[in-house]
């Protein structure tokens, strides 16, 4: 299960694929279990570790609620802004038009996977870890 925190500014995850095939950018298409809202994460692939895909992803993308979610992973690929289906007027659009669109899936789902999101509409949790890492707890701070 990811752990995703949205009051940290970054966060590098390594995601496990069954594939090594060589991967620039990935999309983490998630829905959250109990309202069904979702997104999709934009995932640049800095390293590769035999499966094991390794990026960084910012807070700013992590869903807004705390609670469990489900993710798909895919391939992702950029897709150019369309001028008549962007919906902000001409004059207050601030990004150059030539990096203007979005990343999205493409192709078949990689793999799935949950998370849990926490750090934005909740108290933190701290978790311990015991010597012998036979046992853990969490603690709430209120």
């Amino acid at each position: 299960m990811l752990k995703l925190n949205k009051s940290n500014d970054t966060q590098t995850l390594a995601i496990h694929l069954d594939t090594t095939a060589s991967i620039d950018a990935l999309v983490l298409s998630y829905s959250q279990s109990y309202d069904l809202s979702n997104g999709n994460i934009e995932y640049f692939v800095d390293t590769r570790k035999g499966q094991y895909y390794i990026g960084t992803i910012s807070g700013s993308q992590i869903p807004a609620y705390t609670g469990q979610y489900d993710i798909n992973v895919f391939s992702g690929s950029f897709q150019d802004a369309v001028w008549s289906e962007v919906a902000v007027a001409f004059g207050a659009y601030e990004e150059k038009w030539s990096s203007a669109g979005v990343f999205l899936p493409t192709g078949s789902i990689l793999r799935t996977m949950r998370a849990w999101v926490s750090g934005s509409n909740e108290s933190s949790f701290t978790e311990y870890e015991s010597p012998n890492q036979l046992g853990t707890y969490t603690t709430y701070n209120g």
